[in-house]
């Protein structure tokens, strides 16, 4: 068996080492980790150049569309863990319990 490394077989492994990393990038960011969206936003610029390199312009309305989400939960996101109070529920304020022998009714 014979291997063989032509264009096909690079564009092939270039496709899945990115898309590799766009699940990692979904998986950290799943965990909110702000480390996933910005792995993402950055991991839109390898695509784009595959896109152009191999000629694949039906990959560019998804992956467009991925950088606008990525920037966007990424500056939501952002915001959220840099602000100053974190927004908490109002306390539940819970009636005492009566407490004395069964009455027969």
């Amino acid at each position: 068996m014979e291997l063989n490394f032509d264009g096909d077989f690079i564009r092939q492994a270039v496709a899945i080492l990115l898309s590799a990393n766009q699940l990692v990038a979904y998986w950290l960011a799943g965990n909110k980790n702000n480390l996933g969206w910005l792995l993402g936003v950055l991991g839109g610029i390898p695509w784009i150049a595959f896109i152009v390199v191999w000629d694949v312009w039906g990959l560019a309305p998804l992956v467009i569309g991925l950088q606008v989400i990525y920037i966007r939960n990424l500056m939501r996101w952002w915001r959220e863990s840099h602000s100053a109070e974190p927004v908490l529920d109002a306390p539940v304020v819970v009636a005492p319990a009566k407490v004395g022998a069964p009455s027969a009714s």
